[in-house]
């Protein structure tokens, strides 16, 4: 077997079942053909084949994969008002009550307040009785995980006696409890399970090229700090962003069997910490830009508003991933144009803030594979438990 027919052989193994029995042997065929094609041309045009059919197999496969979920002919019923209402709250507080990140009016405590009374009363109290933790409840939970993590990382940085060494200590703590959350979850959820083949493969590529990024990172680093240190602090600083996310997705894995691609509100929730920090949604000078409010306003109605309200709202997977996908995409266009187009002078987009901006939207893809493959195995053990017991009933 030559080299690009062993290479195809493997990415066949990418697309899904079905394609793979109805056309493994066309494809295998039709890459012998390239392949003996290529080799009376020379080795050159061998290694050009081998590198098209990784790239083309990659794509093909993903866009397989995306057609045989959205191909499903199925309709999912649309949450009532009362649940989107509810989902899309705190959103609507934060647009009501901030001007801008972290400069609350007047009136917002008393607000605030009866919000948390609903979270803290209704939660347990629904939960209780539906026996299913409600889905409006996931984004206000995403917060909450992401705030624990983050405090207790901060609380770990009080160990170390140098006040110049909290900062990395505090990294350091939220990345290790992000690492403990992840494998701790995983380990509970997937130990009668097993994650989709797409989803690996995702993990890997964010994991490889994370710690590519943090090679390139250190070779221009280390030489002012050394290496050991450029590394300790690009996994205390950059690489908190693969982690979290990781964990995010694993904590939502406790609600996908319920909830499916619904789950994924808890990383709208988990990141909507970005809301509350001003360097993140506007860091550049200009700060007493006068459209800075109506800014920040659009990038709340289309983060924690548009988000949860179209999800919650959409009859099919297609409809679905439009929700979830297209009002991110939008949030990060503006965030990366506004500056540009306010500031007169150059603005400099950091590295770091380019890559976190793909971890976030790798973590939300990741999601919605393990979401609706955890969520399809959870419904069929409903149909069975519910189809043993409709006799007894009767």
């Amino acid at each position: 077997m030559s080299p690009a027919e062993r290479i195809y052989t493997w990415l066949l193994k990418l697309y899904p079942a079905q394609h793979r029995e109805k056309f493994e042997e066309d494809m295998l065929l039709h890459v012998r053909d390239m392949n003996r094609d290529a080799d009376r041309l020379g080795r050159s045009h061998v290694a050009l084949l081998c590198a098209s059919l990784v790239r083309d197999g990659f794509v093909n496969a993903w866009l397989e994969h995306w057609e045989a979920g959205m191909g499903k002919k199925r309709e999912f019923e649309p949450a009532s008002w009362l649940v989107v209402l509810l989902a899309a709250l705190p959103g609507l507080l934060i647009l009501v009550t901030r001007r801008l990140p972290g400069q609350l009016t007047p009136l917002p405590l008393s607000i605030w307040n009866l919000y948390l009374v609903i979270l803290v009363i209704g939660v347990p109290l629904i939960w209780w009785r539906a026996k299913k933790y409600p889905v409006w409840a996931l984004l206000p939970l995403g917060a909450l995980v992401w705030n624990l993590v983050y405090l207790a990382g901060n609380g770990l940085s009080g160990l170390a006696s140098a006040p110049q060494a909290q900062v990395p200590g505090m990294q350091a703590g939220i990345a290790a409890l992000n690492i403990i959350a992840m494998i701790g979850i995983a380990a509970v959820v997937l130990r009668r399970q097993r994650l989709p083949r797409a989803a690996w493969i995702l993990v890997v590529f964010m994991v490889v090229g994370n710690l590519l990024l943090a090679v390139l990172y250190s070779m221009e680093v280390s030489r002012t700090e050394g290496l050991l240190t450029s590394l300790v602090r690009y996994f205390t600083t950059a690489g908190i962003g693969p982690l979290e996310g990781l964990m995010l997705v694993a904590v939502g894995m406790l609600f996908a069997r319920e909830h499916g691609v619904l789950a994924i509100l808890l990383l709208v929730g988990g990141y909507s910490y970005m809301f509350a920090d001003s360097d993140y949604l506007f860091g550049y000078p200009q700060r007493d830009w006068a459209w800075l409010g109506m800014y920040f306003a659009v990038i709340t109605v289309l983060y924690l508003i548009v988000v949860p309200v179209a999800l919650l709202r959409a009859k099919t997977r297609l409809g679905r991933a439009l929700a979830i996908f297209m009002p991110l995409v939008a949030f990060y266009i503006l965030h990366f144009t506004v500056p540009v187009l306010v500031i007169p002078e150059p603005v400099r987009i950091m590295p770091g803030e380019v890559v976190s901006t793909i971890n976030i939207l790798l973590s939300f893809v990741l999601a919605w594979i393990i979401y609706s493959e955890v969520g399809e195995i959870g419904e069929e053990v409903r149909s069975e438990n519910n189809s043993i017991s409709a006799p007894l009933v009767n």
